[in-house]
């Protein structure tokens, strides 16, 4: 649904923001571009929802050349991106109308659509307030909204849930799974490495605009295996055995519960075992727990400290 082929743009001046980047993302598939700051990925969204022209290389949204076809391209999509694109002067509800109208949708079925995305997204209360006067988690909120009303087949989404809260976060987390399992692409950024986790089917993780390492979760975890987490609780919780396991000089370890220490670490599982039961012999511990990594320490093995900021940008 998505075809991108040796992909770049340079920007005036000669900053190359996208340097050669290919990639895949199948029908139905929850891809994601991941990266810290300056990585390339709101860039190659814009050159995909054909805001920006490529430089060079090709890149095909729904069958449809970016370069080429960009009307075409537009018909097949739906995007969130960073900016804030609502009507300021009109309503939460007639941003929604309009929205619906434009997109050749009866005043019946704009009316249902509009119904389902309002009570989706918790919008009810602001639907007579101005665009301009909303906070950014509602403007967010009302993109998104806007985004969920069209039948699309490919939905961009760029910094989607910037400003929304935990509860509308995980609310719209599940409307994007419900949209996939439809039958709709989506391709995503997002500063949020759980989020990226817990959506994305494959993803692209991009540095100073090239592919750094893309694939499945168990595929980048492979290409980070140095990383993992232990989960261990002691039988009797003492200062000398906290203090023992910080002298392993884990990468993090943190005290979850009297007794109960999250380490992560680094090295081999066999290496790790075998420290567990020295220290177990002098402090008895009653729970060992190895687990792999997640995509936040994915992130610190493959970018090092540029990774501690986060995937934004």
């Amino acid at each position: 649904m998505v075809r991108v082929e040796r992909l770049c743009h340079i920007y005036r001046k000669g900053k190359v923001a996208v340097d050669g980047i290919s990639f895949v993302v199948a029908p139905g598939e929850i891809f994601g571009l991941l990266g810290p700051n300056g990585a390339g990925k709101t860039t190659t969204v814009r050159m995909l929802t054909t805001i920006l022209r490529p430089t060079s290389g090709r890149a095909f949204v729904a069958g449809h050349d970016v370069a080429r076809e960009p009307l075409a391209v537009r018909r097949s999509i739906v995007a969130v991106l960073q900016e804030n694109a609502v009507e300021t002067l009109l309503s939460t509800l007639d941003n929604l109308l309009l929205y619906g109208y434009l997109h050749g949708y009866s005043r019946a079925e704009t009316r249902k659509r509009v119904d389902r995305v309002v009570e989706a997204l918790g919008l009810e209360e602001h639907l007579n307030t101005r665009a301009q006067t909303l906070s950014g988690g509602y403007k967010r909120r009302l993109q998104v909204a806007k985004a969920l009303m069209i039948d699309s087949p490919v939905l961009f989404l760029d910094e989607a849930t910037t400003g929304m809260d935990p509860l509308i976060k995980r609310r719209v987390v599940e409307l994007i799974q419900e949209e996939a399992a439809r039958g709709r692409t989506v391709l995503l950024t997002t500063q949020l490495l759980d989020e990226a986790e817990a959506l994305c089917n494959r993803m692209v993780l991009m540095k100073e605009g090239k592919v750094l390492a893309s694939g499945t979760m168990t595929e980048l975890r492979q290409r980070a295996h140095k990383s993992f987490r232990l989960f261990v609780r002691f039988q009797q919780d003492t200062p000398e055995a906290a203090l023992l396991l910080q002298s392993l000089a884990p990468r993090n370890l943190r005290n979850a519960a009297h007794g109960e220490y999250e380490l992560t670490v680094e090295g081999s599982e066999d290496q790790w075992i075998r420290e567990m039961a020295r220290i177990s012999e002098q402090y008895p511990l009653d729970h060992l727990e190895i687990r792999a990594a997640d995509l936040e320490e994915i992130f610190f093995e493959l970018y090092g400290d540029v990774a501690a900021g986060g995937p934004a940008g």
